[in-house]
């Protein structure tokens, strides 16, 4: 993957996610996230983490729609 595809998926999953999450790709090949935002005792408590590592682009974006599934809404 050119680094012009690499940073074009990064964008994509970021925008996929309303830049809920940063996207790079380490010098070792691993794709991470880290959440934009700091979690709440409930978050963790449920199971949210500050960041997720995968092997490729696909699998960081399931891992981000769990994480996202597990965050509980804000209370109005």
């Amino acid at each position: 993957m050119s680094n012009t595809d690499v940073t074009a998926t990064a964008d994509a999953l970021e925008a996929g996610c309303d830049h809920r999450w940063a996207v790079w790709i380490s010098d070792t090949g691993t794709w991470w996230a880290a959440r934009t935002c700091g979690l709440t005792a409930e978050q963790i408590t449920v199971g949210c983490v500050p960041f997720i590592r995968a092997d490729n682009p696909d699998e960081l974006a399931a891992g981000i729609r769990d994480q996202d599934r597990l965050t509980p809404l804000p209370r109005e």
